[in-house]
């Protein structure tokens, strides 16, 4: 069994993961409203690694988190998802949602782990905000699959304001 400590740590990393990765999806696509989402979900990732530092400082007051390198993850369904500059939208978004089903699962598996009731409470609100995420991608999926082609053909559609 994976000690909390170490548990958070993971976390912590497949969060500033998480948030590097939208930071590239968002830097790449042409979308507007896309780009948006994916900053919205970088932005919401970054607030999740502050939870977990601050849960850690909490639990570990003597303690510096020691992040293992991305390479290194333990768990290695948290380092298999990189976006590339050569995915498409769609490509993105369905990894991300695997990302996003992964890291839900793995707070509700913390969750069972921890020992108070808000350090459960935490772990069950992380776990609703990456289910968010799932959805919140899922309806962005239809879309970028519907208009993958339709931007190939007219390049202005999502210039934005």
């Amino acid at each position: 069994m994976t000690k909390i400590k170490d548990m958070l740590e993971i976390a912590m990393k497949a969060e500033i993961d998480a948030a590097d990765n939208y930071g590239r999806a968002a830097d790449q696509t042409d979308l507007f409203l896309l780009r948006d989402k994916f900053t919205l979900l970088q932005n919401e990732e970054n607030g999740h690694r502050r939870v977990l530092e601050k849960l850690f400082a909490k639990k570990y007051p003597e303690k510096e988190p020691e992040l293992p390198a991305s390479q290194d993850m333990p768990f290695k369904e948290f380092s298999e998802y990189a976006v590339k500059p050569t995915m498409q939208p769609s490509e993105i978004i369905e990894e991300a949602m695997a990302g996003e089903q992964r890291a839900r699962d793995f707070y509700l598996d913390m969750e069972k782990q921890m020992d108070g009731d808000k350090e459960k409470a935490i772990m069950r609100y992380l776990a609703s905000m990456e289910e968010s995420h799932y959805h919140l991608l899922k309806s962005e999926l239809e879309m970028a699959q519907n208009f993958e082609l339709y931007d190939e053909v007219h390049e202005m559609m999502h210039v934005g304001p």
